[in-house]
């Protein structure tokens, strides 16, 4: 006869389990997705548009992978504590115009998820714009459906 496992014992075991899996995990916002609103970059500048930012550890790409941006973090490449900073840039080339985005962005990584928020600027020839986002990590899944039902 097997003797059940006491309550205490289970949720002990749970709490070693999930704790130690989270802190395997790569630093946000490395493997998140984030959904996010953009101001400044459409024809009137404070319209926003919502979108989908997944990172890997270089990049940031919008959920249709039209663009992406490099990514680094700016603290010597760890995250110390809670909040992190990070810089973007990448060049894009459109019709023969080669537009450069680059900027500075910050997760906070306080509770379960994550929110993260960036500020930059893009330029090609002599017009130059400035830009934001900011928003809250999901699944790929959620952040579908978020930018379906915007």
């Amino acid at each position: 006869m097997t003797r059940p496992v006491p309550v205490f014992l289970l949720i002990l075991s749970a709490v070693l389990f999930f704790n130690s899996t989270a802190m395997a995990k790569d630093p946000a916002p490395d493997g998140r997705t984030y959904f996010v609103y953009v101001m400044g970059l459409d024809e009137d500048p404070y319209a926003i548009e919502p979108d989908c930012l997944t990172f890997n550890a270089t990049q940031a790409c919008t959920q249709d992978g039209a663009m992406c941006l490099d990514w680094e973090r700016v603290e010597g490449g760890v995250q110390k504590k809670t909040e992190s900073g990070f810089s973007l840039a990448t060049e894009i080339e459109n019709e023969g115009l080669v537009i450069a985005i680059t900027g500075q962005g910050r997760v906070d990584s306080r509770g379960r998820k994550s929110s993260i928020s960036a500020v930059g600027k893009a330029s090609a020839l002599d017009v130059q714009l400035n830009f934001s986002f900011s928003g809250r990590q999901t699944t790929r899944n959620r952040c579908r459906q978020m930018m379906e039902d915007f």
